[in-house]
């Protein structure tokens, strides 16, 4: 399993949180909102999740991976997730 504690996921990178965001949508069809300064100060940059009652648990699991995938391909450790302050408990099911 793996658990992830936030509705929005720290990059810290304007660029990287763009390049994210056009990975998931290119590869995934999976639309994030990439938040950047200035609504976020600088090297706060983030992906913003917006779950709604219609995601599925399977939609979930496909963004959980998707995520995965695109996070280690711009260089980012499965542990920079891990490490983020907790709010919203978004679950992958195994």
């Amino acid at each position: 399993h793996i658990y992830i504690y936030s509705n929005s996921f720290l990059v810290g990178d304007a660029a990287l949180a763009t390049l994210l965001c056009n990975h998931l949508l290119d590869r995934y069809s999976i639309y994030l909102q990439s938040i950047n300064y200035p609504t976020v100060e600088r090297g706060t940059e983030r992906l913003r999740i917006a779950a709604t009652p219609f995601h599925t648990s399977e939609m979930i699991d496909q963004l959980v991976d998707a995520l995965k995938h695109v996070w280690k391909d711009v260089g980012l450790t499965l542990k920079d997730i891990e490490q983020q302050p907790s709010s919203v408990n978004l679950r992958h099911h195994a």
